[in-house]
């Protein structure tokens, strides 16, 4: 077990551990506040090489109304499992942020390549409510969450082995706070 802060170098075993388990999963469990009220809510991510992960979302919900109060969350991924010594994971913390222009195109690409249902969807709907789904993602807002604590599980490994590592910060101008 052991802990990497942002001042030193993320291994390649841990880095690759990390990717192996975003690359594997497709589903986060965000927690979100408006500072008030807490949220959980699950949504499809996809992520890239500096371990970011990108969703899509409507501005309207739940968590996409928090999201704008507070754009501090949590997140969980794990798969289901039934012994202890299967638990395998990642358990994070960060900031997110809505991604615009060249920034929105470039997340909306790496999603869509995880995804190809909705790629497929978007760009060829076969009825009128495929229509209204490819209208709403094409106007969904893309969301990068950035990292800045992961926490690597893998009781395959021992009983309640863990990494943590410590990020930083990686937006940049075309992105905006939620």
């Amino acid at each position: 077990m052991g802990q990497i802060t942002g001042d030193q170098p993320v291994s390649d075993e841990i880095r690759q551990a990390i990717r192996q388990l975003l690359e594997e999963h497709s589903t986060i469990t965000l927690a979100t506040t408006d500072g008030e009220s807490l949220w959980a809510t699950a949504v499809f991510f996809a992520s890239d090489m500096e371990l970011n992960l990108y969703f899509v979302s409507d501005r309207r919900t739940r968590h996409g109304r928090n999201l704008a109060a507070n754009a501090r969350v949590a997140g969980a991924i794990s798969a289901n499992c039934t012994t202890w010594s299967e638990i395998r994971g990642l358990q994070l913390e960060g900031n997110v942020t809505v991604l615009e222009e060249l920034a929105r195109l470039s997340a909306l690409k790496i999603y869509l390549a995880k995804f190809p249902d909705v790629s497929s969807l978007m760009e060829r709907p076969r009825d009128k409510n495929e229509k209204t789904i490819a209208t709403r993602l094409r106007e969904a807002r893309i969301y990068r969450l950035s990292p800045e604590w992961i926490r690597l599980i893998d009781n395959s490994k021992g009983f309640g082995y863990k990494e943590e590592v410590t990020l930083h910060d990686t937006r940049t101008e075309d992105e905006s706070l939620v």
